[in-house]
């Protein structure tokens, strides 16, 4: 394992993982950090959690899916290079816009153009990745690009919990935007000419034709399945620990921080696992872990949140299980060629963010109707038994 760590990084396409690695972690932890200021931005705008707030999300996830195709799409027929930086450019201004925003129109604008820069880091970095390493290191690669998603979380708790009640969710904000500086690291990371693989690459459609069919189609349903189970629990649970359960924001804070190091362990122990004992059997292992852990808290919320200890560790399971995160990477260099590879990556994560502009609000309307975010884990633990049954249909060819 650590001979395999070491070759991850070894010769200039170590460059390549930190860049991407860093233009995911400052994705990702814009888009989360909303999650847990919102409810000082509710009470400082005068806005409504479950219906305002949830409709926010929503948008901003939605947005991320036209980001997506746009930037796999640019990936492809311009360059990947470019398209990491443009992203990173235009996420970072959402961040710096949100802090200004003064009501529910401004709020929504900025957290839009937030939404679509967020939506061409994750697909194209991971098709990047996956054209600078051999397919033996593949797996493990993707674990360590994937693992940048819970540390992310981990700084949008630390920040939003702790800093966010001193500073404010303005300044809050204003820091998020910091990060895009990191366009002046592009050419140190991918030197050489920014050339498109796939300049002479096919239409949009061409995923739903011939072979690609049906590899479009199952990889679309899983990740739509997959993600709905990831925002149920993590767009709710902040606010559900602080609004009706009591806890102190600093709790939350830790709290969030003990779980993404599970998560980081398992985005972490997956890609080696993979490699060795196959990724359907691995990824429906991890979908049944991250579900009992779900349903355990849920189930028994009350009497874990007056044991910290092992709400933690019933928490901490779940984060490992959310390891199937870094299955998607290699499972979309497997079935598609280097010519469309961002474009279906890019495209078909984000639209699978897109559909949450119905699933947030629905879930902020069962909140609502029953008087507990609890529900929202029930419904993160189906989807995760769901992903276990879908992960079935997916094409795993080596190629």
């Amino acid at each position: 394992m650590l001979q395999g760590a070491k070759e991850l990084f070894e010769g200039g396409r170590g460059k390549v993982l930190a860049f991407c690695w860093l233009g995911w972690v400052f994705d990702f932890y814009d888009l989360i950090l909303f999650a847990f200021l919102k409810p000082i931005i509710a009470d400082d705008l005068g806005l409504s959690l479950t219906h305002d707030l949830a409709w926010i999300d929503g948008w901003t996830l939605a947005a991320t899916a036209l980001g997506g195709f746009f930037f796999g799409r640019l990936a492809d027929r311009v360059g990947r290079r470019f398209a990491l930086t443009v992203s990173i450019l235009i996420y970072s201004s959402g961040a710096f816009l949100t802090a200004f925003a003064d009501s529910f129109e401004a709020l929504l604008i900025a957290r839009l153009i937030t939404g679509i820069g967020v939506g061409g880091e994750w697909g194209v970095g991971h098709a990047v990745v996956a054209e600078a390493y051999p397919r033996r290191l593949r797996g493990r690669a993707a674990g360590v690009l994937q693992a940048g998603s819970p540390v992310a979380m981990a700084m949008a708790a630390a920040m939003g919990c702790f800093a966010g009640p001193v500073i404010g969710w303005q300044t809050c904000f204003l820091f998020s935007a910091i990060p895009a500086v990191l366009v002046f690291f592009a050419r140190w990371a991918m030197p050489g000419e920014d050339r498109a693989p796939g300049r002479n690459a096919g239409s949009l459609i061409d995923l739903f034709r011939g072979r690609l069919l049906r590899p479009s189609l199952a990889m679309l349903t899983l990740l739509c399945l997959h993600m709905t189970g990831f925002w149920c629990t993590y767009a709710w649970l902040p606010s559900h620990l602080m609004r009706e359960v009591g806890v102190a924001p600093a709790f939350v804070g830790w709290f969030q921080i003990g779980v993404n190091i599970g998560h980081v362990v398992g985005d972490l122990l997956f890609g080696f696992h993979a490699d060795r004992f196959g990724r359907k059997r691995m990824f429906t292992l991890y979908c049944v872990i991250s579900a009992a852990g779900l349903l355990a808290v849920a189930l028994a919320f009350e009497f874990l949140a007056a044991d910290l200890v092992l709400f933690g560790l019933a928490m901490a399971v779940t984060g490992v299980g959310f390891g199937t995160w870094s299955c998607f990477g290699v499972l979309f260099a497997a079935n598609y060629d280097a010519e469309i590879r961002a474009t279906a990556a890019a495209g078909f994560y984000n639209l699978s963010r897109g559909v949450q502009l119905f699933t947030l609000p629905m879930i902020g309307w069962l909140v609502a109707s029953t008087g507990t975010s609890t529900v929202a884990l029930h419904v993160g633990a189906g989807m995760a038994l769901l992903s276990a049954v879908a992960i079935r249909w997916v094409p795993v060819v080596d190629r």
